[in-house]
């Protein structure tokens, strides 16, 4: 693992680990079905039973997984014909390949992160309405945090086209 990843699948670890917290903590007090959507006005309009919604939770950290660190080694593992990235030839010749390949493990590991963090934030939204009467999602934090994370998914693909868009650093 280089350095530059180091410090982003700790920090996934963590989240991780914050999420199995979140979920142990508030599994004995989610009701039986569990309101999981709600309408623009914070009221629910979709329910699950409490086993589908942890399974679903299991699930979505898979996705993180996949994200943070499958896609990197899956790039790694394709040849440069099956890559889309802007002037390959240059980022991917073997001079400069280990290079690109450990900032590509580094940025997928922080969007791991942030997409992880963002379904905590959605998780303890989705537990808290549940324990209001009568249920009620709060809308205004939930808009922050989904345009907190689409602000981040932005700059995250701006950042990534510029960078190889250029043919030096």
């Amino acid at each position: 693992m280089t350095s530059s990843s180091r410090i982003p699948s700790a920090a996934f670890v963590l989240l991780a680990f914050i999420g199995f917290l979140q979920a142990r903590m508030f599994a004995a007090t989610m009701p039986p079905v569990v309101a999981t959507h709600f309408g623009s006005s914070g009221a629910p309009n979709g329910w699950q039973t409490q086993s589908q919604f942890f399974i679903l939770e299991v699930v979505l950290l898979g996705v993180s997984l996949l994200l943070a660190f499958g896609i990197p080694r899956l790039i790694a593992a394709l040849p440069i014909s099956m890559l889309n990235v802007p002037n390959k030839e240059y980022w991917l010749a073997p001079g400069r390949r280990d290079e690109t390949l450990a900032f590509f493990k580094a940025q997928f590991a922080w969007f791991g992160c942030i997409f992880l963090a963002f379904l905590l934030v959605i998780n303890q939204l989705v537990y808290r309405a549940n324990q209001t009467h009568p249920r009620h999602l709060d809308n205004p934090t939930f808009l922050i945090a989904l345009f907190a994370f689409l602000a981040y998914v932005g700059i995250w693909t701006v950042r990534l086209v510029v960078r190889f868009s250029r043919k030096s650093q």
